[in-house]
Parts: C-alpha cells; structure tokens; sequence
C-alpha cells in the first residue's frame, strides 16, 4: 500500500485504527518521514495532523522533534496532547524543558500528560512545580505528582506528602 493510502487512513477518531496504521508507518520509516512530517504541519486536516505527530514520535527520528517541541506551542490542546505523546515514545529527553512548561497549562489533561511524559523520560528540569502540583485542582494530576515527587526523588516535597496523607487518608 503506498503511503500516502496509510496517511489518509488517520483520517480517523479510532485511536485503535490509527495506532494500526502508526505500526504500519513505522514499517515504512524512512520512505514514510517526509511525508508525515509534511501532513503534520497540515492544520487543515486536525485528525491526520494530530496521528502523523505521533507517527513520527512512534518513528523515532530525531530530525523531527523540532517540529514536535513547536507543536507543543499549539492552540489546540489536541496537537499539545499528541505532540507530547509522540515526544514521550521518541524518548528525547532534551524536549524536557519544553514540557515541563506545560505542567502550568489551562487544561487538566495536558498538565497530565506533560507529567506522564516527563515521567517517561524520567528527566524533570523543574522539582519545585512538581511540588505545586500536589495541590492541582485535580486529584489525578495530585496523584501523578505524589507519584512524580518518589520517582524524581524530591525529598523536599516530603512533608507535603505526608499533609496529603494525613488529609485524605487513604487507608481507613
């Protein structure tokens, strides 16, 4: 199948279909970059936009993580969501930065993400909004961030883990 056939088929809202045709793409890596990198700066087409950012990511080529780290700039928190996403299976840990700067952003589950992906990474240039989070107004990003201050060993969030504790109390 050629590929721009496999491009056309992200055109879809099946995150199973078009992780279907990520494994296909990725089959096809070198002959298949220029073309996703050329579909992933198409915003006319959100649905192809946002599954070739992760194509690529899935890919692993480095030469297009430029393209992703600007897409987490985006206004539409889809291609933020999915640029990360595809940053955190290339695994460029030098995107670390860049993402850290979203754990500030409006929406909920691109604070998520952006910590489920530096998770990944296991890098997090930033410890002290990692502490600030533990008092996000939503309880999954606390539970990432409680998760977060363990994995990057940050001892000074110590004794707000434990007024977390003592408030929820999670074992009755």
């Amino acid at each position: 199948m050629q590929i721009t056939r496999y491009i056309q088929k992200l055109n879809t809202s099946s995150d199973h279909a078009a992780e279907k045709t990520i494994q296909q793409l990725v089959k096809k890596k070198i002959l298949a970059i220029p073309l996703l990198v050329e579909a992933a700066k198409d915003s006319k087409k959100p649905k192809i936009q946002k599954w070739s950012l992760e194509a690529l990511g899935a890919i692993g080529d480095k030469k297009s993580a430029k393209l992703l780290i600007s897409a987490l700039k985006d206004e539409r928190m889809t291609i933020r969501l999915h640029a990360l996403r595809a940053l955190g299976r290339m695994k460029y840990t030098k995107a670390a930065p860049q993402i850290t700067k979203l754990l500030n952003d409006s929406s909920g589950g691109i604070r998520l993400n952006a910590l489920q992906t530096l998770l990944k990474l296991k890098k997090c240039p930033d410890k002290n909004i990692i502490i600030v989070l533990l008092k996000d107004p939503q309880w999954y990003i606390r539970q990432y961030a409680c998760i977060a201050c363990e994995e990057f060993k940050i001892t000074k969030a110590i004794p707000k883990l434990v007024g977390i504790y003592k408030k929820e109390k999670p074992f009755k």
